[in-house]
Parts: C-alpha cells; sequence; structure tokens
C-alpha cells in the first residue's frame, strides 16, 4: 500500500498549531473567570433590588468555565489526531 509521504515536521506542526490554540483559550478562559471571581468577591453585600452586576459576574463565570470545558476538548481532539497522524506515518 503507498502511502503518501508527509513530512513529519509538517504533521507536528499542525498538531501543535491546534494544541497551541487551545491551550491559549484556556489560559484566556482561566484569565476571564478569575476576573470574574474577582469582581464577586469584591461586590458588597448585595441588595435586594441590585442584582444585576452579580447576575452579571455570575454568567462571566459561566461563560469562562464553558469556554475552558470548550478548548479542553479541543485539545484532547487534537492529541487524537497527532497520535492517529503519526500511527499512520510510523
Amino acid at each position: 500500500m503507498n502511502v503518501p509521504s508527509v513530512p513529519r515536521f509538517l504533521a507536528d506542526k499542525n498538531g501543535m498549531i491546534a494544541l497551541d490554540t487551545a491551550l491559549q483559550g484556556m489560559q484566556n478562559a482561566e484569565s476571564s473567570f478569575d476576573s470574574a471571581a474577582r469582581r464577586i468577591s469584591q461586590e458588597p453585600a448585595p441588595q435586594p433590588q441590585d442584582t444585576a452586576s452579580l447576575s452579571d459576574n455570575a454568567v462571566a463565570l459561566m461563560q469562562s468555565r464553558n469556554s475552558f470545558e470548550a478548548n479542553t476538548k479541543v485539545a484532547h481532539v487534537a492529541d487524537q489526531m497527532t497520535k492517529a497522524t503519526l500511527n499512520l506515518l510510523a
């Protein structure tokens, strides 16, 4: 069976790009999460009529968590793709 020759550095580079992108996304999500948590911790005790700011920060926490989880899945898929590529080239 003839398998086209793919330079190993190309496979590694593409795999690393996906992992780098996922890592950057996780770092951004972590930074956003930390910022929202810091804002929540610095909020004065919520008054019954003033919950908008706390709600906004709670939404920011959930968005950060979802972003981190999504980027974790991207990293996992990139890892699987890199392993599959290496298995094909080996």
